[in-house]
Formats: structure tokens, sequence, C-alpha cells
């Protein structure tokens, strides 16, 4: 009798690993998920630049309607200038003292100072861009009281009272728009181009020759002055305090400003249609005298004392999509770790190429949304753009994941995410706050979802595949 080996059934074929079985289990796909954030990180930093170069190209444009408009604008004075002799004794080519001549200088500010201006808003473009520009028609007044000469030890006979001067300081003189009109203790003077010298306190500006019967002030009230100005500007309005009391006044029709400078508003009325504000600087707060002869640091000094106002653009395309960028990796995060906890808690798998196809749509979310806005404003453009995003993505989840819940589960996550982002955005004091709290949200409803996970177990065996 002969015994038959026994039959031995092969065991049937595996099915075949789509990658590597060490990153099937979820924490090897969470460990590709972490490499692959790394290297979206190549197309974001190219996106940056482009950024970067469109927003050098609207400097560019910038400068171009600013060369031919006129820029930021500041306004330091009136300020009197009167020259006068000094006689010093110096050591001549024998060894002797020998008298020596030289003109030098006195500046005095005035008393009181009323600045009472409007601004005319409008935006100039060139090409796709586009920048604020405005005409400023201001009504300067005040008093100046008679320079004293005490403190420098100045013999009458030795002030040059005929060459007195009063002395407006502008950062762009060019771009006054008719002869500015002075009146001086009741007689009209003309400006001329210039400051006259070579101050160092002021780079450029306009000068009134006073002469020697106006500059030699009599009476306890001293001279009184009024100053019409108007001149084309771009983007900001300052102002020097130059007066023992400096009162400014200013209204614009343009509902956007940004106040800056050493001293804020005291009073001031933000409307749908323009502004209103006001100063009252007292010259205690200052950091130089009411009258000098050289001052140290002069232009520097007096720069650091102005204050005025910025015509903000409410939302600027390029600092967004900049910002918008800064969040892409949270988009990331945020989306990855949608598809990854439904991984986790449906038994299906992705594939790292599915995760890099929906990193690469979130990562032109930002290229989309600063294409839209250069022509359509931001808000349009950050919902066409979020829109498109999510729809693309939740179509995709729902071919990989093939359950339409966990598609509409990733997308109103993405949607919610950029809703959410788009709050952080128009809200710019409130951008940290918005993103720790969302980080903090996300990863506590990841914990609740993931709360009866076995992770040992699933580090052991890896879940089926598809």
């Amino acid at each position: 009798m002969t015994t038959e080996d026994p039959i031995i059934e092969a065991p049937p074929p595996l099915p075949p690993q789509r990658w590597a079985p060490r990153f099937s289990s979820p924490l090897g796909r969470l460990l590709l998920i972490a490499v692959l954030m790394l290297l979206l990180n190549i197309p974001l930093m190219m996106i940056r630049g482009v950024v970067d170069e469109r927003a050098a190209r609207r400097g560019e444009a910038v400068g171009d309607i600013l060369a031919g408009w006129g820029g930021p604008q500041s306004l330091t004075g009136p300020v009197l200038r009167v020259p006068f002799a000094v006689h010093r004794m110096v050591p001549g080519t024998d060894g002797k003292l020998v008298r020596q001549d030289t003109t030098e200088a006195a500046y005095f500010l005035p008393r009181e100072l009323h600045i009472d201006g409007k601004l005319e808003a409008e935006m100039r473009h060139r090409g796709i861009f586009e920048v604020p520009v405005y005409v400023a028609r201001l009504h300067l007044s005040g008093q100046f009281e008679r320079p004293d000469f005490t403190p420098w030890s100045v013999s009458p006979e030795d002030i040059d009272w005929k060459h007195a001067e009063l002395v407006v300081g502008m950062a762009e003189p060019r771009t006054l728009q008719a002869d500015a009109a002075l009146n001086w203790s009741g007689q009209a003077l003309r400006f001329k181009p210039s400051t006259g010298h070579a101050d160092q306190w002021v780079e450029s500006g306009i000068h009134a020759p006073l002469g020697q019967e106006l500059a030699q002030v009599s009476g306890p009230d001293g001279s009184s002055f009024s100053i019409q100005l108007s001149f084309n500007g771009a983007d900001a309005l300052s102002f020097t305090p130059t007066a023992e009391q400096t009162e400014v006044t200013l209204a614009a029709d343009w509902p956007h400003p940004s106040f800056q400078g050493g001293w804020l508003p005291t009073q001031r009325a933000v409307r749908d249609d323009g502004f209103n504000a006001q100063w009252s600087v007292s010259y205690l707060g200052r950091d130089y005298p009411q009258h000098w002869t050289g001052l140290a640091n002069a232009a520097a000094t007096l720069g650091k004392s102005r204050f005025g106002v910025t015509l903000a653009q409410p939302v600027d395309p390029y600092v967004t999509a900049e910002r918008v960028l800064k969040y892409a990796v949270l988009t990331l995060l945020f989306t990855f770790a949608v598809i990854w906890l439904t991984e986790v808690l449906s038994g299906q798998t992705v594939h790292p190429i599915q995760y890099a196809f929906v990193g690469a749509a979130l990562c032109l979310f930002g290229l989309l949304q600063l294409s839209f806005a250069e022509h359509f404003g931001f808000t349009v453009a950050f919902v066409v753009a979020a829109l498109a995003v999510v729809t693309m993505i939740t179509l995709y989840c729902f071919s990989l994941l093939r359950h339409a819940w966990q598609a509409l589960a990733v997308g109103g996550v993405l949607g919610a995410l950029y809703a959410y982002l788009y709050s952080i955005l128009r809200a710019e004091d409130h951008a940290l706050l918005g993103g720790s709290v969302a980080l903090f949200i996300g990863l506590g409803v990841a914990m609740f979802l993931t709360r009866r996970v076995d992770w040992n177990a699933l580090g052991r065996r890896p879940l089926p595949l598809r």
C-alpha cells in the first residue's frame, strides 16, 4: 500500500502593494505627509518670488506716477531767518591777532501757528496699478515775536535786517500749483524758489525776503502772517511743530486715514466719505528750542517730531498675498490632517502622489488670489480663488475616497478654513490671535475624533489597501 504525499496548496498571492509596506500604516503615511509638506515649501517659495516681482513692478509704476505728480509731502515752518555779523579775533600770518568778520544766521520760530487744510484725494492709475494722490490746500496763520539776539550778545548794528527772510520747508516745492501768497503784517509779498541759503535744517522749500522795515518788528504783539499754499502730493502729508503752540485742522475725502508721527490727533472723525482730524502740539514736547544759530543735526531733530496722516489703502493686494502665503502651511496642515483622519477612521488609503496633487492645488490658491486681486479687488479675488480650490479638492477627494460624506468633510473643513483666513486677513491686528485659536481648535477636534483609535494596533498592522 502506497501512501501519497500530502498535497500542500500554495497560499494565494498577496495583493500588490502600491508603495512600500513600511509606509502602509497610518503612522508611516503620517511621516510621508510631513516630508511632503516640507517639499511643498518649494512651490510656495516660487510663488512668493512671483509676488515680490509683481510688487516690484507696482513700485516702478507708482514711481512713474509720483515722478510727474509728486510724492509724500512734509511741511516745516514758517521760520524767520535773520543774518548777523560776527567779529572774531584770530591769529594772523605774523602771529598777531587780526579781526575776522563772518556772517551767520539766527532762526526764530513763531509763537503761534494755525494750519487749516483740506485734501482732495483721488486714485491715479498706471496700467493695472494705482496709488492714492491728493491736492492739498492749506492756510497758515500765526504770529512772530520780535527777534531777540540777547542770548548771542549781538550788537544791534550787526543785525542785517535788510536780508531777513521767511522760510517754508517743503519736501517737493515743485508741486506747488500756483504762486504761494504771503501776507506779512498787512503787506502782500511773494515767495521765491528755494530756501535762499543752504540751510541744514531743511533741504528744500521756498522763501520770501522781508526787508528791513518788515523784519524789524516793534510793539508787544510782534508780526502776524498768513500764507496760502496749494500743492500736489501722494500717500502722506506731515507737519513739523514749529511754534510754541501748533494747531492743525485737516479735512479730507479719503475714508482710510492712518495717523502717524510723534503726536496723534486730539480729535478725529472717520466717515465713509472722508475724515476730519485736529492736532494740538505744544513746544514743551519737542527736542529743539524756539530760536537757534547752529542746531546740531537740525534736519534729523526736526524730522523726528513730524506728525500727520497717510492715505492708507484698505487692502494692499501684495501685502495680502504675502500674508496668504504665510498661512499656506497652516492650510496644508489642516487639509492633510482631515484626509489622513479619514483614512484612519474609514480604513481607506490615499497615495502620497494624491496628497501631492491636493497640496499643489492649495499652493496655487495664493497665486490665483493675487491674479484676480490685481483686477477685481481683494474680496472678489479671495472668494473666486477659494471657491475654485475648494470645488476642485472636494471633487478630487470624492474620486479618491468614494464616499460623498468624506469628500464633503474635506471640502467643508477647507471652506471653513478659507472663511476663517479671510476674517484674519481683514482684521490684521488680531491675525496672531486668530491663527493660534485655529490651531488649538483643530488639534482639539483631531484629538476628539481619534480618542478611541488603537494607535498600537495601527502601528503593528497596516490598514487594508484598496
